[in-house]
């Protein structure tokens, strides 16, 4: 629903602004909805970095656990307390920065610590 909505206040801004001549009233219009595109982009925002809130206790218990041997997701949450789940957000995340890295044995991901050789 807020993307379709959101859509539309950019479709409109840029029906706004592709006018040759604008008078005052449409510059305001522009402006206010710049500012309101403006507050609901930050409040998407806030909500994103909500839910993506990293420990960093964490993140270091992962690099200790993995340094020297592989883990797979489930087993990493059992040592940490966390659901597979979680500990999957924190692995994924942590591949894609480059700190750890995977492989499938079968069906089970197994992860590392990323050692540059």
């Amino acid at each position: 629903m807020n993307k379709i909505k959101i859509s539309e206040d950019l479709l409109r801004i840029k029906d706004l602004i592709g006018k040759p001549k604008r008078n005052f009233s449409e510059e305001r219009e522009i402006k206010s909805q710049l500012i309101e595109l403006g507050h609901k982009i930050e409040e998407i925002d806030r909500k994103i970095e909500g839910k993506n809130n990293f420990d960093l206790k964490k993140i270091r218990g992962i690099i200790f656990l993995l340094k020297d041997r592989e883990l797979t997701s489930s087993e990493v949450g059992k040592v940490l307390r966390i659901s597979r789940n979680r500990a999957n957000e924190y692995l994924r995340r942590m591949e894609l920065d480059n700190i750890l890295k995977s492989r499938f044995v079968g069906k089970k991901k197994y992860y590392t610590v990323y050692k540059n050789d």
